[in-house]
């Protein structure tokens, strides 16, 4: 009785002792990166040697998984995940000091017994602290009992200490607020239907839900903006140097660091908030807010996919998909249970759902609807009786009615094969021996074979045929709800999405029990849990050596296996540096040598044009390289989303291996194509992507060909009225690659050995194969050395209805077509500059301006046929000039120019009402194909603003240049004196404007020399506006004559006509 009496007081002396104020813990942090350079000043380095200890105050009580104490006396978590990676950085020792309140912990940084705090906010900023930079987002999420109907009243909520009640109860008019000790409590009360819902951070909802096993409970995202700021680190302003320290260690860190901390306390979800979300154009965000809850058809009995608890309620791999799905879209999905797929099938033919789940793309086309990318595939197998009574001359094989490899069946002409409703009936029915074999997807076999019932059936065999494919469908009236699943299926990252599909967090639902139930569940759970606590105290003592030694192996471990991790992360990125700084030093030297030697040479050397072919082919390649490079990012990240349009697929093969006719010329290769008859018709392809696979097959083959041919082969597999399995085949006579450089040639950064010519950058492999798989489709490589290589390219397109023919109209040739008046508007001096040169080049008449502001006072006096504008400028973006041009202007085009070449851009372009948007580095091409649309037949370019006639003795040579030379001179000259006069206009403007209508006679330009006439007699603001425009127009056209020899309103191509040389 003495020892019970002293190990009770030893726990209650021991549970006094922890909540003491000021009780040190120690930081277990878990995640080791280093962090090479994190731009520390040379005083900040000084502060962090004189302060080698740093204290960081918590508090009670914890919030996993922000705050964790996993052992007596460790302080672990988020917060302490970060807080150790920027103290191992700096060589700093941590101190942990927990505190029984917040306020305590408040007090102490006050009173300077501690020097940081972390997960702070908006809050504590208000309370004079100063903050960090976030280290986590804080993501506002609402969790609601899934018992509960949606249509209920919310009337009791609880919320999240790290959020302002009166906030969030301004969201939920007439509720009260139910205050808890700690958020594990609000949760537990929440799945127990005390409160109705609970206003927390999706991390530590996401978190708790998951560990506490609360599977009836359903986090959602809030429906429209709350603000909530990220969690940060906060100190007294007398720690501002610490402040800014940590500032710059935060944004130092790698960003794979933070994405670590936060999926390992994932708490087994992998439902990534903190990914960046889908990118919805306008029509969608429009569907997704007049469709909010979509009624979604599933089957029963469909396990491990999907199945239903004892309250009804959906669990599987489905349930969390659809979660995920949620919490990616807004959508309310409302589940319609249904008997069977075909009863499932039938209530989408009906209108009783909009989305069908559970099922595999077969069964949906064989329905007519339209489907989502795969998100599951798996293998068809044989199920039948481990100990069959006597062997079966013919099986008789029963399948799922509408789910079955009947190809494979068809070819099984000896069988007979029986069809059923649910998996459940085809079991049954082998059991029973009404059937001798099922053929059944493997994870549906592994699922059902667990159950008593069918303890005499084993997976006899694997069948040889194409895995089925899960999906989702609906009708094709709801073609923008596939459009939004796609898009956020690709947002889920593959890792979490193979997570789910393994079936993670589908046990059977929280089973919530009566008031007097809970009563007596309390207090024999506090009657074992003390005496459970005796035994533990008592075993605890004993046992204290072992579990230290325990816990210091396991340390061990950790810290050996995050120093490899470590160390890769290390080896990879200075193989990273080391490829690029190669391949851009590469085309980087070329450039500038190439350049060098021309501005060194005379004007007019020989070698010029061809330094200059080599410079731009050097820019080209560099350009190629980025556009690589951007690529593989956007592939690790889940953010390359392709964007179909109709196109022949005929003339886009045909296209894009015209380009390389001159390059296999110039090696003597003979290159072919051959296209199967059959392959005619338009198909729903990204055309620009399938651009890039062509391309860059085609080129490596003729790249590493020196002789022989290079052949194209395109066919259908395969195709029905709805979809074309397409196999492209490139084969080459080159050099060929070993089996070695074949098993890692689609690895990012890979390259082949080749002794005979320069390497690439190993990216547009490994980019093509990815490419090929976001298409449905795959890509393989066979080769054997010293004969050649072949690749095979299968992608499954859409097949689209054919279109009524219209008349053909005429293309208006590039030569011929009229001049534009343009304004130009960028804050850049060089791009400006360059922009205006080439469209000059073109023909057209340039305004430049270096700001908005001057350009609307410009259009205020004379509106151009078009405005081009950079879309980032500090004064005026792009986009709100453009909405101000439309909105006063409707006549003006705008066009946008920006350097991020994201598909994104064009469309905020177009949605502030640009027509098109043209990314840098821009070229003629691009910019004539801009334009094109704008210019009308039947003029030519500058001719139509000046008529200009020369007398027959100055066309002559030495002559001409003279002239133009004279006259450009002088109309720089009435520029300069139209510059002074704005400045002052006391100038005298009149001397200036006779000396240049004596010139313009000579020109024959009688509109503008009546026009010059006009302001010599009485000058105005407005007029002389437009005479300067006029003037600076003719100084660029005559200069292009001077230069090119090409007359104002002639192109290279009717030069080239008129058989003159450029």
């Amino acid at each position: 009785m003495r020892a019970v009496t002293f190990i009770l007081l030893f726990c209650i002396a021991f549970t006094v002792c922890a909540t003491q104020p000021g009780e040190s813990l120690r930081l277990l942090a878990r995640s080791h990166e280093k962090v090479i350079e994190p731009g520390l000043s040379g005083s900040e380095w000084r502060w962090v040697r004189e302060h080698r200890k740093i204290r960081l105050a918590v508090w009670e009580p914890m919030m996993p998984p922000y705050d964790i104490t996993t052992g007596l006396n460790d302080y672990g978590g988020i917060n302490a995940d970060f807080t150790g990676l920027v103290a191992e950085n700096l060589g700093l020792e941590i101190e942990v000091v927990r505190y029984p309140t917040y306020d305590d912990a408040l007090s102490a940084l006050r009173a300077g017994k501690a020097d940081f705090m972390p997960q702070a906010g908006d809050s504590q900023q208000k309370q004079g602290l100063m903050l960090s930079v976030p280290y986590s987002d804080n993501i506002p999420v609402e969790v609601v009992n899934t018992d509960a109907s949606p249509d209920e009243p919310v009337k009791r909520i609880a919320v999240s200490p790290v959020y302002s009640r009166s906030d969030v109860l301004a969201r939920y008019p007439g509720a009260d607020i139910v205050n808890f000790s700690s958020t594990r409590h609000a949760l537990e009360a929440l799945a127990f239907r005390e409160i109705d819902l609970f206003f927390s951070d999706a991390i530590t909802a996401r978190y708790l839900a998951s560990q506490s096993n609360l599977s009836n409970l359903s986090i959602r995202p809030v429906a429209d903006t709350f603000e909530a700021s990220g969690f940060s680190f906060a100190a007294m302003p007398k720690m501002a140097v610490w402040i800014a320290i940590l500032n710059k260690m935060l944004t130092a860190l790698p960003e794979n660091a933070g994405v670590e901390i936060h999926r390992r306390w994932s708490g087994g979800i992998p439902l990534s908030l903190s990914e960046e979300p889908p990118r919805y154009t306008s029509l969608e965000h429009k569907w997704i807010k007049e469709h909010s809850r979509i009624r979604v058809a599933v089957a029963q009995d469909n396990a491990p996919i999907a199945f239903f608890n004892e309250r009804g309620q959906l669990r599987g791999i489905l349930a969390d998909l659809l979660t995920a799905l949620r919490l990616r879209t807004g959508f309310t999905f409302e589940i319609r249970r249904y008997p069977s797929q075909a009863a499932a099938f039938r209530a989408i033919n009906r209108g009783e759902a909009e989305l069908i789940a559970g099922v595999t793309q077969e069964g949906i086309w064989q329905a007519d609807l339209l489907t989502t990318r795969t998100w599951l595939y798996n293998s068809w197998v044989m199920v039948g009786r481990a100990l069959p009574g006597k062997e079966a001359l013919q099986p008789r094989v029963v399948s799922l009615r509408g789910e079955a490899p009947d190809g494979w069946l068809g070819r099984q002409n000896s069988g007979q094969t029986a069809k059923v409703d649910t998996w459940w009936q085809g079991f049954n029915s082998v059991v029973k021996d009404k059937n001798d074999m099922m053929v059944v997807p493997l994870i549906i076999a592994n699922a059902q074979l667990t159950r008593k019932e069918f303890a005499s059936l084993k997976i006899l065999a694997s069948i040889d045929a194409e895995p089925l494919r899960f999906a989702f469908g609906a009708s094709r009236q709801a073609w923008p709800l596939i459009t939004i699943l796609n898009k956020a299926l690709i947002n889920i990252p593959p890792e979490d999405l193979h997570a789910l599909t393994r079936g993670s967090n589908t046990g059977n639902a929280f089973a919530s029990v009566s008031t007097s139930a809970l009563s007596i569940t309390w207090l024999v759970t506090f009657t074992a849990a003390g005496l459970a606590l005796l035994a533990l105290v008592a075993g605890w003592i004993y046992r204290r050596r072992r579990i230290q030694q325990a816990r210091i192996r396991k340390l061990i471990q950790t810290l050996r296996a995050a120093k490899q991790r470590a160390e890769r992360a290390r080896r990879g990125k200075s193989a990273f540096l080391a490829t690029m700084s190669h391949e851009i030093r590469t085309p980087v030297s070329a450039i500038i040598g190439m350049l060098e030697l021309v501005m060194k040479r005379p004007d007019h050397a020989p070698q010029n044009p061809q330094s200059i072919r080599v410079a731009w082919d050097a820019a080209q390649s560099l350009l190629l390289l980025i556009g690589n490079i951007l690529d593989v990012e956007r592939i690790a990240s889940g953010r390359l989303v392709l964007r179909p349009e109709r196109a022949s697929l005929r003339n886009l093969i045909e296209g894009t291996v015209s380009q390389f006719e001159g390059l296999a010329a110039q090696k003597s290769l003979k290159l072919m194509l051959e296209m199967d008859t059959a392959l005619k018709g338009d198909v729903l392809i990204d055309v620009m992507r399938f651009r890039q696979i062509v391309t860059n097959l085609l080129g490596n083959a003729i790249k590493f060909t020196d002789h022989g041919q290079v052949m194209l082969r395109a066919q259908p597999q395969w195709q029905n009225g709805e979809f074309m399995l397409l196999e492209l085949t490139i084969a080459d006579t080159g050099e060929g690659i070993d089996i070695a450089t074949q098993q890692r040639l689609f690895q990012p950064f890979s390259q082949g050995e080749s002794r005979t010519r320069a390497q690439g950058s190993g990216l547009g492999l490994y980019i093509c194969r990815q490419l090929a798989d976001m298409m449905d489709g795959d890509l393989t490589l066979n080769s054997v050395p010293g004969e050649g290589t072949t690749v095979t390219v299968t992608l499954r397109l859409p097949v689209m209805a054919a279109l009524p023919e219209k008349e053909t109209k005429a293309c208006v040739p590039p030569g011929k077509r009229a001049a534009l008046t343009i304004m130009v508007v960028d804050d850049n001096p060089v791009g400006r500059m360059l922009l205006t040169q080439q469209l000059e080049w073109l023909g057209h008449a340039v305004t430049q301006h270096d700001s908005p502001a001057k350009l609307l006072e410009s259009l205020a006096i004379r509106q151009p046929d078009a405005v081009i504008t950079d879309c980032n400028m500090p004064e005026m973006s792009g986009y709100a000039l453009s909405r101000i041009i439309n909105e006063h202007y409707p006549s003006v085009t705008v066009f946008g120019m920006t350097a991020d070449a994201r598909e994104s851009v064009r469309d905020e372009a177009r949605e502030a009402g640009m027509r098109d948007c043209i990314f840098k580095p821009v070229t003629l091409v691009a910019l004539e194909n801009l334009l094109a649309p704008l210019a009308p037949s039947g003029k030519s370019p500058v001719a139509s603003l000046y008529s200009i006639t020369l007398p027959p003795a100055l066309l002559d040579g030495e002559h001409l240049a003279t002239f133009l030379d004279l006259q450009i001179t002088v109309l720089e000259e009435t520029l300069g004196d139209i510059a002074l006069w704005r400045k002052d206009p006391g100038t005298p403007l009149k001397e200036a404007l006779h000396r240049l209508r004596g010139g313009i006679q000579l020109l024959g330009m009688t509109a503008l020399e009546a026009r010059c006439l006009e302001q010599e007699q009485a000058a105005d603001s407005g007029g002389i506006r437009q005479l300067e425009e006029e003037i600076q127009a003719l100084r660029a056209a005559l200069q292009r004559w001077r230069e090119t020899g090409l007359q104002p309103g002639e192109t290279v191509l009717q030069q080239n006509e008129d058989g003159r040389t450029a």
